[in-house]
């Protein structure tokens, strides 16, 4: 008799953790359930103000945070500065920006921040929800 074979799958992938920092409700309500309908994004917290937004990205070290740049509190600006000097190593945040204030000179002050990539509000959400997919590692669909 032959013992059966035991067919082991592939180790899961671990999903990215994500916060997201945006002080519309709506549009934060609107981006969590876009963010989790894909797979491999986890949203771990959101945030509307800048202190907010620094101590929980200090705490829960998302491996990305999608940063609008004008909140209730501070300036998205601060937060992705914060995100730039915290130690590097593993646990390191990437920062996209998804802002409707998207002057080149704002969108090149955001990348020297160390922004992976910016996005602007009014015309690009497929295109950043098509990079956090990317980043998820999971297929498109």
């Amino acid at each position: 008799m032959h013992a059966p074979s035991l067919r082991t799958m592939p180790p899961a992938l671990s999903p990215t953790t994500t916060v997201i920092v945006e002080d519309n409700p709506a549009l934060l309500e609107l981006l969590k359930g876009m963010l989790e309908g894909i797979d491999g994004i986890t949203v771990v917290g959101t945030a509307a103000g800048e202190t907010e937004a620094i101590s929980l990205i200090r705490s829960l070290r998302p491996q990305l945070a999608i940063v609008d740049l004008e909140l209730r509190t501070g300036t998205g600006l601060k937060v992705l500065s914060a995100i730039q000097g915290m130690s590097g190593g593993l646990g390191t945040t990437r920062a996209v920006v998804f802002s409707n204030h998207a002057h080149p000179v704002v969108r090149a002050r955001c990348l020297a921040l160390g922004a992976a990539a910016f996005f602007d509000k009014s015309f690009q959400m497929d295109e950043m929800l098509e990079f956090v997919q990317g980043l998820s590692g999971s297929p498109a669909a």
